[in-house]
């Protein structure tokens, strides 16, 4: 029988093997049962992206929400996460249920469950939810089909575009006369992310793959380097300022300028100094542990504090909910929490932040990440590989991680471990290597930041070798 579990955003699995329409109504209903029990008693919104049948899929959802007797509200059509979420938090509901597989690739998809807030349920609840719907499956009620029903429809894009354009100062961006790059790569984020720079006041938006595309043409919608080929040239023109591009459901950002693509630990501070030096921002950041240490140094020197959390923005969420003292939540799959927005990711807001930040700077962004890394000691070096594991190897991983301690690694000694989630190693400079499961996908993921491009790439190469190790004993 398949097992769905929900791992650090939600319950993901491939169309036709796992993704089926069994199983997504038994974590509906799972679902169901769990808003019920909640001490808001309201509808629920349903969302999803451009995936294939995500209409059909979420027509489903809101018919087993009703026969559980809860009131289930749909979308017009596809839209951002964010924008659901903030849908949410707008109308009062007692949550949503969002289908997208986020930046997956297209023969993925996912249920994604919000809470009143607006940011995804909590480990406990997620752990309820996949536990019931596990049951619900198992003894076969997951596979009969409630009856169709007609649902209230929703329509939040001027609204949700209102709201992002208020966090931003636009008469300094309609002033500076930028021109951007959009790369929406073919997601939710068509008409929003790209609209709301438009109205931001960009003299120009150079706009690409913004219509809906179930196969995202063969790439990852993920907004990284090697998925933003069609975008990173054009922003080698001098004209343009900054490119900026989301992922298929629209709550991450990634930036390129000057021909390069910015990853996504330059791309943080780039955010996070706009916010501490220009809007004078005060308080506490809150960053997953895969985030570069570049953000303490920064807080370091404003006077601020840093609060650690493990990956996954479900626990980042609750530092947002209980304190209105945080300027910025990260995490190092571009996913930003601003300030006076909703407790969770949001893609076109980031954007238009990296947008004012050009503005006020006046200046190309490499020289503005120069004079962050005067004030930082230095650019970090960064960047990720992903191994992907076989059930078996993922099942020999799992038990040796925890007390996995090497002495070295790439020749230098191991000065701390940080067991937050996975394990990180800190070397006396400062640099480190994480290695992590994934909560989402059949990998584990490894994690470098060193003070050298090759020294990233050999403690990379180290951690491959710790994984192979493991896999294969």
């Amino acid at each position: 029988m398949t097992r769905i579990r929900f791992g650090t955003e939600g319950w993901r699995a491939v169309l036709a093997e796992e993704y089926t329409f069994d199983n997504v109504r038994a974590v509906a209903r799972a679902a169901g049962q769990w808003f019920k029990q909640q001490p808001l008693q309201a509808p629920v919104a349903i969302g999803h992206d451009t995936r294939f049948m995500g209409d059909r899929f979420a027509a489903v959802v809101a018919d087993e929400l009703a026969e559980c007797g809860v009131e289930a509200r749909l979308c017009s059509g596809s839209l951002p996460t964010p924008a659901t979420c903030f849908y949410v938090v707008e109308s009062k509901l007692a949550g949503a249920i969002v289908l997208t597989a986020s930046h997956n690739p297209a023969e993925w998809n996912g249920v994604k469950v919000k809470r009143p807030e607006g940011c995804s349920a909590l480990e406990e609840d997620a752990k309820w939810i996949g536990d019931e719907a596990n049951r619900i499956a198992a003894s076969g009620m997951g596979g009969a089909p409630a009856p169709r029903r007609e649902h209230e429809r929703f329509d939040v894009r001027e609204e949700y575009l209102a709201r992002v354009l208020s966090l931003v100062d636009a008469d300094a961006i309609a002033r500076a006369k930028l021109t951007v790059v959009a790369d929406v790569m073919h997601g939710a984020g068509g008409g929003y992310f790209d609209e709301a720079l438009r109205r931001a006041g960009c003299a120009e938006v150079r706009a690409l793959r913004a219509n809906p595309d179930p196969t995202f043409e063969g790439k990852h919608p993920e907004p990284i380097g090697p998925n933003l080929d069609p975008s990173i040239p054009l922003t080698a023109d001098p004209e343009v300022a900054i490119g900026l591009a989301t992922d298929g459901d629209g709550d991450r950002l990634g930036l390129m300028a000057h021909g390069e693509y910015i990853d996504i630990q330059r791309s943080i501070i780039f955010i996070l100094h706009h916010l501490l030096k220009n809007r004078g921002w005060r308080g506490r950041v809150v960053r997953a542990i895969n985030v570069t240490s570049m953000v303490d140094r920064l807080c370091e020197q404003y006077g601020c504090t840093v609060t650690e959390t493990s990956v996954g923005f479900k626990n980042i969420a609750p530092q947002m909910i209980e304190s209105d003292d945080i300027i910025l939540a990260v995490e190092e799959s571009g996913g930003y929490g601003l300030r006076g927005h909703i407790p969770d990711r949001d893609g076109t807001a980031s954007a238009l932040m990296a947008c004012e930040a050009v503005a006020v700077e006046g200046k190309p962004v490499r020289e503005i990440l120069s004079d962050i890394y005067q004030v930082t000691g230095g650019r970090p070096h960064f960047d990720r590989l992903d191994i992907r594991l076989t059930p078996e190897q993922r099942d020999k991983v799992k038990p040796k991680l925890p007390s996995l301690e090497p002495d070295t690694i790439a020749g230098q000694p191991v000065a701390e471990v940080n067991r937050l989630d996975g394990a990180k190693y800190i070397r006396k400079d400062g640099s480190w290597l994480l290695l992590r499961l994934s909560g989402t996908e059949p990998l584990i993921r490894i994690y470098a930041e060193a003070l050298s491009g090759s020294d990233v790439r050999e403690m990379l190469d180290g951690g491959r070798d710790l994984v192979l190790g493991m896999a294969g004993g």
